[in-house]
């Protein structure tokens, strides 16, 4: 056997017992109970997990009394050990002292937390318990004929004070946030600092709408209920005022609390042009005025997006910030770089720092590994002294090990990030399937780390990568979907056990919906340079239509399937992305094909002539002949008459502003903030083209999506059903550039009848700009009802989308 796999072992084998008799205490030998566990009854739950998982592990169920001849296990008291009170002073609340003295055991914890910790920890050092996956397959509890505890100390406390993993923190899933509990991760009841978007909850417009209507940007008000969007007017001296009166009212109704969030509303909408200083500053003096009545209470922040700079000033000491970023983008050595700086520049104002990341899971189309990369942040992030970390996990099981992974090293953040992930492969699948899941894992986790930076979908200064969009999958290989799927076959084949074999069919269930989406994702193609190349993609279009319209029908199917189980539910579930839902049509290659026919056979020619050769039977054939008399739906698309009917989303924020200049036929955005011009027209669904030109001069900086609102005949909006292109920077040439989206436009979204559309660039600059836009077309051709020419129909969708530039 060589070393490596010696060490592998090695690490698996801690709930081996392995002692002399006289060197541990007993607590069951030979199908015998040698030991009782005695809890006080704030710790009944604790001892509960004890006994129960001892004897799962054992088949014996300690007696909850003390008995002669029996040890006692205190659980949550320090027993008669005169050592434990001072060995707990001091630590973390949620760690804990494991302690044997005078043939008695201690389990305890300056917290109910704490000693529930020390619990699972002695689950796991001495029972070989690990919590893998959440639900009754995720335990992996060893056999044991013997259990003994070693005359060692453990005392042992969290790296970070604060860790939790969203939704995980809450009970909307109660399986996986016993997952993590078990973990040692905290939820909402024992996070000790609070620091979501809250500022609305001091300033309900109910309250001071009509009465102080210039707390608001721009003296409106916002609608009733509208929680984000909006921010208070920082520089209006009265919010600190009212701020004040909000926060002492609240820790009158709850004196246990121990921190107020001041984290901003979500989705900017500041009244001052550079909220940094104004916000800091207005933070700094809502905390000195509460702490005059309720001293040692603590007070979060999101440092998030506009924030995401620090102040010029010190931050009082009982402020705590977490700086937002997905530092998955640390992958990239300059963007460390900077995040690295960024993280110190935080630490120079503020006595304690919180990292909020974004380490999805769902709703991404693969496994997002990148755990090694990871622990590299977390270590770093304890070495600089940050006190907290706080993730958007949204876990997708089919990742295996991230989860768990994540967990241990927020605890630890010294563990060997390599051990960790062996022992959790073969703790999930067995020695003899492990080599197989963790090549696997490995495949993607390279896929994230060399293929993805560098490329157009990762945007490295973005607070977080665009999740909503899939243009990742244009990266995969075909081999990538075929070693992945013949490493899973055979992890599912060499399990051992009952219980690995479900972990493994868990993961290569999971594995179907990312092949599914991965096979079914309308690529985008490029326009074919000549007539055998024209000819090739018809042909290519034909052969793989049907294939393609059941992938996308398979993985609507499993979200519909995964939802109600507890495991695998995708918990931001990519059926509700516009831009993740297709039907297994491809946009872009439809048109592609009817542009070239139209410049280069407007009257016919051979691709013209096999495409009505095969429209009698293939309805992608016929839709390509079509589609050549669509016509564009923009009015004013080349702005001869003025500017209308374009006119600024009422969304937009900052100066953004449109016009039509004075002699030039062009769109102009300027100023800064995000939103730009739109338009309102009236649509057929189905296969959809928008295309465009800019013009942005020399030295700018700025970005933009083209997008598609959908809308119900009489024009209300349906929400959260934009359709998009990613996120593109504009070339600052000076020369006109073209723009594209190729999408799909449903009937239905939402449940509700697709009627119009609402285009719209959006325009996105921290400093003002200044863009051209000219040419805007936009053309649609409906898809042929089911069961034409051998069609069988596509999945019936909310929303289906993709995007290319």
């Amino acid at each position: 056997m060589n070393r490596r796999r010696l060490l592998g072992l090695m690490g698996a084998l801690p709930f081996v017992p392995a002692l002399r008799p006289e060197t541990s205490l007993p607590i069951v030998e030979s199908g015998t109970a040698r030991a009782a566990v005695i809890a006080p009854p704030a710790a009944q739950a604790a001892a509960d997990e004890l006994v129960s998982y001892i004897e799962r592990a054992t088949g014996v169920r300690l007696p909850r009394t003390a008995s002669p001849g029996l040890t006692p296990i205190h659980v949550g008291s320090p027993g008669p050990d005169p050592a434990v009170p001072g060995l707990i002073r001091g630590l973390d609340p949620d760690g804990f002292v494991i302690r044997l003295y005078r043939d008695t055991v201690t389990v305890v914890g300056p917290s109910a937390t704490g000693t529930a910790n020390g619990v699972r920890e002695f689950l796991e050092r001495y029972a070989g318990v690990r919590w893998l996956m959440p639900g009754p397959d995720g335990d992996d509890v060893p056999a044991l004929a013997t259990l003994r505890v070693p005359l060692v100390q453990v005392r042992e406390q969290p790296a970070f004070a604060q860790r939790s993993l969203s939704p995980l923190r809450d009970a909307r899933y109660p399986l996986q946030q016993q997952w993590a509990q078990r973990n040692r991760m905290q939820g909402v009841t024992t996070e000790p600092i609070a620091f979501h978007h809250n500022l609305h909850s001091l300033f309900p417009v109910e309250r001071y709408g009509q009465t102080h209507p210039e707390y608001y940007p721009g003296g409106r008000p916002p609608a009733p209920g509208k929680l984000t969007g909006w921010q208070p007017a920082f520089s209006v001296p009265g919010t600190i005022d009212a701020a004040v009166i909000g926060i002492l009212e609240y820790f009158a109704a709850n004196p246990a609390a121990r921190s107020f969030s001041l984290g901003v509303n979500d989705g900017e909408g500041f009244a001052e042009a550079d909220p940094v200083p104004a916000y800091y500053a207005w933070v700094n003096e809502v905390v000195r005025r509460v702490l005059v009545h309720h001293p040692g209470k603590d007070f979060g922040l999101l440092a998030y997006r506009r924030l995401e700079t620090p102040p010029a000033f010190p931050l009082h000491p009982h402020v705590v910030p977490f700086l937002t970023q997905d530092r998955y983008a640390w992958v990239d050595p300059a963007v460390q770089e900077a995040g690295h700086a960024l993280t110190e520049r935080w630490l120079a104002v503020c006595s304690r720092l919180g990292f909020y990341d974004y380490l999805y899971g769902a709703p991404y189309l693969l496994p997002r590994m990148f755990s090694r990369r990871y622990a590299e942040t977390i270590r770093y992030a304890k070495a600089k002294g940050v006190v907290a970390h706080y993730a958007e996990l949204y876990p997708n099981w089919g990742e295996g090990p991230k989860p768990w992974i994540t967990a241990k090293l927020l605890w630890n953040a010294d563990a060997d990030v390599d051990r960790l992930h062996r022992e959790w492969c073969e703790r999930a699948v067995g020695t003899a399937a492990a080599d197989d899941l963790s090549a696997y894992f490995g495949l993607w986790e390279r896929f994230w780390a060399e293929r993805v930076p560098g490329s157009a979908w990762f945007l490295p200064e973005a607070t977080y990568q665009t999740f909503n969009l899939p243009q990742y999958l244009d990266l995969v290989e075909e081999s990538d979907l075929t070693r992945s799927r013949a490493l899973l076959d055979s992890v599912v084949s060499r399990t051992a056990t009952p219980a690995q074999r479900a972990r493994a069919t868990i993961m290569r269930r999971a594995f179907e919906f990312y092949e599914a989406s991965a096979l079914s994702y309308p690529r985008p193609v490029d326009a074919p340079d000549g007539q055998a190349a024209a000819l090739a993609l018809l042909q290519h279009g034909v052969d793989t239509f049907q294939r393609r319209l059941d992938l996308a029908a398979r993985r609507q199917a499993l979200i519909k399937e995964f939802a109600t189980d507890p495991v695998l539910v995708l918990q931001m579930n990519p059926g509700s992305y516009p831009n993740l839902t297709w039907t297994g049509w491809n946009p872009g290659e439809y048109w592609t094909l009817v542009d070239h026919l139209r410049v280069h056979e407007p009257v016919g020619g051979p691709v013209t002539d096999r495409a009505r050769a095969l429209a009698a039977d293939h309805p992608y054939a016929a839709l390509i002949l079509r589609g050549m008399s669509a016509v564009s739906l923009v009015a004013n698309p080349s702005f001869e008459t003025g500017l209308a009917p374009w006119e600024l989303l009422d969304r937009s924020n900052g100066t953004r502003a449109i016009s039509r200049p004075p002699g030039a036929a062009v769109l102009r955005v300027t100023g800064h903030g995000w939103g730009g011009p739109s338009q309102v027209i009236d649509i057929d669904p189905g296969l959809a083209r928008l295309t465009a030109v800019h013009r942005t001069p020399s030295g700018t900086s700025a970005s933009v999506q083209l997008a598609l609102d959908l809308l119900e005949q009489n024009g209300t909006p349906i929400p959260n059903s934009s359709v998009r292109s990613p996120v593109i920077t504009l070339d600052p040439s000076g020369t006109w550039t073209p723009l594209r989206l190729d999408c799909e436009i449903p009937s239905t979204a939402r449940g509700k009848e697709v009627g119009r559309v609402r285009l719209i660039f959006l325009v996105d600059s921290a400093t003002d700009v200044t863009v051209d836009f000219d040419d805007v077309t936009l053309r649609t051709m409906a898809k042929p009802p089911a069961g034409q020419g051998g069609y069988t129909g596509g999945p019936s969708v909310e929303v289906a989308a993709s995007s290319t530039v």
